[in-house]
């Protein structure tokens, strides 16, 4: 099963000064199941950052399906139009999809050739990024995704705005291992004693 990172709800994503960025899916051909599994994960894993709303294809196919569907039936010369339209619906900042055949005639081994979109909403402009390569080398596509297309994304005014819920239950895990680790040494020492009214004052010297 492909584990996929936590991302924002549509009910959350009006927060003023964020950016959003959504990952709609891929488009395959003649890929088997276990590639397309791992492009899914090396996708989500270079498109998911900290400084802006991450959304993943699963919960934006449970909102927006049929505009999805759009955009990967759809001819390509309708693809900015599709996006925009998606764009509005879900308002996203950024749309990311990836479209792949493989074009290996070894059976053995999966060549990779297609393509990674990223639609500018503000700019109404697609950029790509063109694969052409083994399946094994993916790496190195990913990389250069992640230099031209994901850094140049703007960082959100508010940054922790999707990590607020992990980072307070952090705090709080520290905060109750601190306590916890206070009562344990106010125990120890209030039980050294022998638990008599004795006087402990140390003897006065004649």
């Amino acid at each position: 099963m492909v584990q996929l990172v936590s991302g924002r709800t549509q009910d959350d994503k009006n927060d003023s000064g964020l950016i959003n960025v959504g990952y709609i899916g891929e488009s395959f051909n003649n890929i088997p199941d276990g590639y397309q599994r791992l492009v899914r994960q090396k996708m989500l894993g270079v498109i998911n950052q900290n400084y802006y709303e991450f959304f993943n294809p699963i919960d934006l196919e449970k909102s927006h399906a049929d505009a999805m569907k759009k955009v990967f039936s759809e001819a390509k010369d309708s693809l900015t139009n599709n996006l925009s339209t998606l764009a509005k619906a879900t308002e996203l900042d950024y749309i990311f999809l990836t479209t792949m055949d493989n074009i290996s005639e070894d059976t053995k081994r999966v060549m990779l050739k297609g393509e990674v979109v990223r639609y500018d909403t503000k700019a109404n402009q697609l950029f790509r990024h063109e694969i052409l390569s083994y399946a094994e080398d993916i790496d190195l596509h990913i990389k250069e995704i992640k230099i031209k297309m994901i850094d140049t994304i703007p960082h959100s005014i508010h940054t922790i705005g999707r990590n607020r819920t992990y980072l307070l239950a952090g705090i709080a895990i520290i905060l109750a291992f601190a306590i916890g680790q206070s009562f344990s040494e106010l125990s120890r020492y209030l039980s050294s004693g022998d638990g008599s009214d004795a006087d402990t004052s140390p003897p006065v010297q004649n």
